[in-house]
């Protein structure tokens, strides 16, 4: 890593101006990716981000609205009222016109379309006042057959679950940006009878809005919770579901048509220019999560939402090949990030050799695990292993430790005990690999 120089400090000064709690990121990325930078050209990216809007609880753009469920009783009948008041008063306002309709048609002799068409109208509304207070949980049994067929358990935008193989779309996301709570006037964690209910569903729906996807393999929905109240057995046995669906995750994640990444920074941007989206992707949390790696390392195709577009991946790293001719290129540190994530393009293979096994100009899937998973968190300490296992194309064993994930690698990578040796020093990893 690059020492930071006065014009490093006053980049990462400048971009802790635009988001909280972005200290530790805008030291390295100004440090290393942003070193030939000036705080002008940072300042014009920085300016394409959208405010965020303050306010009690998650202000994410996919965050939660609430962490806790009133419970009494007061409140829930003033709920199922005002959801029935909604349902009445416009199914009442409807009627006449259904009753005219009905008229006109049977007039014509369309009959099929009064009972196919006319219900339509009040059908959906009653699906949106219903879904104002519901929520979105998938069934265990179809959990339990998506480990048992390696097959995506996918929703639906209504809420509706199904086993796929193909013709869905990955979400991949920072739990703590779209599940967690980490404003100043928060209100906590969510409570566990909340998380025990599923997702809310007009939470859920925030998901769809940005996915352009009729059905959504979620991570959060497809892996069942382990709960604090559970038993040891239950404990176990959640475990071993999880583990099972692990183990499916090469599958899923090679399947889908695409993975879409919800960057909470990425979201409050409003910008066209593909750099902007790269500087702002590395400044965001996604890229520093360890999960995203192995997502998008799979992936036929990876989808960047911003506040108000979509941008392929690829696209964003072919671009930086065609523009970067040498390694003084100021966004020569950018391509070097984001190029492990995907495959490297025949054509561009010199600039980027560090990636190639010794020798050769083959890729070296270690050494682009090396280099695509720097600076990369995980809050469990056993998915530094776990986390590699689908990209590895290999099975993890519930109640493994990390040691056990390790020498199992070690055994089936015989040839690459080097570069795992030096992702553990690394991730400071103890390891008693030989």
């Amino acid at each position: 890593m690059s020492a930071t120089t006065p014009s490093n400090a006053a980049v990462a000064k400048l971009i802790q101006e635009y988001e909280a709690n972005i200290t530790n990121r805008s030291r390295r990325v100004a440090s290393i990716e942003l070193s030939k930078w000036t705080t002008e050209e940072v300042k014009g990216v920085m300016d394409q981000l959208v405010p965020r809007t303050k306010r009690k609880g998650s202000d994410e753009p996919c965050g939660p609205e609430f962490n806790h469920l009133n419970t009494s009783l007061k409140s829930t009948l003033m709920i199922q009222f005002g959801i029935w008041s909604i349902l009445s008063l416009g199914t009442i306002f409807l009627l006449p016109m259904q009753v005219g309709a009905a008229l006109y048609l049977l007039l014509h002799g369309r009959l099929s379309a009064i009972w196919r068409e006319l219900p339509k109208p009040t059908a959906l509304l009653f699906d949106w006042s219903t879904g104002l207070h519901a929520f979105v949980k998938a069934p265990m049994s179809l959990v339990k057959k998506s480990i048992e067929r390696e097959e995506a358990l996918c929703v639906n935008r209504k809420g509706k679950f199904m086993l796929r193989k193909h013709g869905y779309a990955v979400l991949s996301h920072v739990w703590g940006e779209t599940m967690g709570w980490n404003t100043e006037d928060s209100w906590g964690p969510v409570e566990l009878g909340l998380r025990k209910r599923g997702l809310a569903y007009h939470h859920f729906l925030k998901f769809f809005r940005r996915c352009d996807a009729e059905w959504l393999w979620v991570d959060v929905l497809a892996m069942p919770a382990v709960y604090e109240d559970m038993s040891t057995t239950e404990k176990a046995n959640i475990e071993t579901l999880r583990t099972g669906i692990i183990n499916c995750l090469h599958a899923v994640y090679s399947r889908a048509d695409k993975v879409v990444c919800l960057d909470s920074l990425l979201l409050r941007l409003q910008s066209g220019s593909m750099v902007d989206v790269a500087v702002i992707l590395l400044l965001g949390r996604w890229i520093n999560r360890l999960w995203p790696f192995t997502e998008t390392k799979l992936a036929k195709r990876v989808i960047l939402k911003t506040e108000d577009a979509a941008f392929d991946l690829d696209e964003i790293i072919i671009f930086l090949y065609e523009t970067v001719y040498n390694e003084d290129h100021r966004y020569f540190h950018i391509l070097a990030r984001l190029a492990p994530l995907r495959p490297v393009p025949l054509g561009f293979r010199i600039w980027l050799d560090y990636l190639a096994r010794p020798g050769t100009s083959e890729p070296d899937l270690f050494r682009e695990i090396y280099s695509g998973c720097e600076n990369r968190l995980c809050d469990v300490e056993i998915d530094q292993t776990r986390a590699l296992f689908p990209v590895l194309g290999l099975k993890w064993i519930a109640g493994w430790t990390l040691q056990e994930g390790l020498h199992h690698i070690a055994d089936a990578y015989p040839d690459d005990k080097e570069l795992l040796l030096k992702y553990c020093h690394y991730r400071s990893i103890q390891h008693e690999i030989q």
